[in-house]
């Protein structure tokens, strides 16, 4: 698979449709993903992959929306609504992705939402522990 350049678009088309495997194309060797409720940080592709397959573990028909963007040098910011099934039914949920690109690639990740809201409407903690 030809790497194109990460795009609000692309960050859009990989949510429609999540599949874990895809990441490698997407991020530099070295990214470096800060999740909310992680005391160290996802570092290289296999932690980086790692991570989304277990949120799609968790939920596995999670879908992100993108709601509002904005650029600014190399950082993409984009605010997103997670649709899913969680323990207690279908559910939506709001959060921030804050990505820093690297020729074309995402370097950095800086992700937030409510995790005690998230554990509420799943039915289980983010698969890393609070």
């Amino acid at each position: 698979m030809t790497t194109q350049a990460f795009t609000v678009e692309s960050f859009a088309r990989f949510w429609a449709k999540p599949d874990a495997a895809l990441v490698p194309h997407a991020v530099t060797e070295d990214v470096v993903g800060h999740w909310p409720g992680l005391e160290e940080p996802a570092q290289g592709v296999v932690a980086y992959a790692e991570r989304i397959a277990q949120v799609l573990a968790l939920v596995p028909d999670l879908r992100l929306e993108v709601l509002e963007h904005a650029t600014n040098d190399d950082l993409l910011f984009i605010r997103w609504r997670a649709l899913g099934t969680g323990a207690k039914g279908p559910f939506a949920l709001s959060g921030i992705d804050r990505i820093r690109l690297r020729e074309g690639r995402v370097a950095e990740n800086v992700i937030v939402f409510d995790t005690v809201r998230f554990r509420d409407l799943v039915g289980a903690p983010v698969p890393y522990s609070p």
